[in-house]
């Protein structure tokens, strides 16, 4: 008898889980706030933008709160992390719900041990998304409530909004015609994922790695000055970095390029 109730109450977790995962795929998009309770401003130490991305990775049709679509409330859902009281290092939870405010989900707890606020949050963040790429969810894309069509998500992502760079004739080979400007960015090279993050300099460039302590591994930045673009990788060696109209970023120069692919 107790061995049929639990495989009775193992049936209805698998149910639910499944049910759980069609429902996420059934929202065209989540809206993540500009600000996260716990935090002091708007997307301090970028843990809101990193939200985002990290949404967007797993499937879903991200935006932040001052920049969600003009659809039907009911057809989103609203994000928030939570942070969970520990007395030792940063434990983060990330937590959906519908436009009722009615939960939906809530992910695997992420820890962190590092002392750093910035570095602390942002691995505990990571580590939370976790379990939210494991649901294999797959948004539509949403519909405007007043033009009746369908909105192009990869339009409406800041990652290749064009920004146009006045380039001296001499240095025309040293720089493209758009830059991204999403604060995160997802790359492909030779089957690893790699993460654009912008800077006040440019850009810095990481390969997800199971065996940096934070899961990503610093290989080069790309600094921008005075229209001029350049890759510097972690030993010192230069090369040029341009990004082509489809926002792949393009390190090296002649016949010696490495493409990095963008993901959308």
């Amino acid at each position: 008898m107790i061995r049929f109730l639990s495989l009775l109450v193992f049936f209805f977790f698998s149910l639910t889980l499944v049910a759980q995962n069609k429902n996420l795929s059934d929202y065209s998009y989540v809206v993540v706030p500009n600000q996260f309770e716990f935090t002091n401003g708007s997307d301090q130490y970028q843990l809101n933008s990193m939200a985002k991305f990290y949404f967007e990775k797993s499937g879903f049709n991200a935006f932040l709160g001052n920049e969600a679509p003009n659809a039907n409330r009911c057809d989103g859902l609203y994000a928030d992390v939570v942070k969970i009281k520990t007395i030792l290092g940063t434990k983060l939870q990330v937590v959906l719900n519908d436009c009722r405010g009615v939960e939906i989900y809530r992910g695997a707890e992420g820890k962190s041990k590092y002392k750093e606020h910035d570095k602390s949050y942002q691995d505990a963040l990571r580590k939370a998304f976790k379990s939210v790429e494991l649901l294999r969810v797959k948004q539509q894309d949403p519909v405007l409530i007043d033009e009746k069509q369908v909105l192009p998500v990869k339009d409406n992502k800041p990652a290749m909004d064009a920004v146009t760079i006045n380039v001296p004739s001499s240095q025309t080979s040293a720089v493209g015609s758009v830059l991204p400007t999403a604060k995160f960015s997802n790359y492909k090279f030779q089957g690893k994922t790699y993460l654009l993050r912008k800077t006040e300099e440019g850009f810095s460039l990481y390969e997800e790695s199971a065996t940096a302590a934070d899961g990503l591994l610093l290989k080069g930045k790309i600094i921008i000055m005075n229209a001029v673009v350049k890759y510097i990788d972690t030993s010192g060696v230069t090369t040029d970095a341009t990004f082509d109209a489809s926002g792949n970023l393009i390190l090296g120069d002649g016949s010696n390029k490495a493409i990095y692919t963008l993901e959308n």
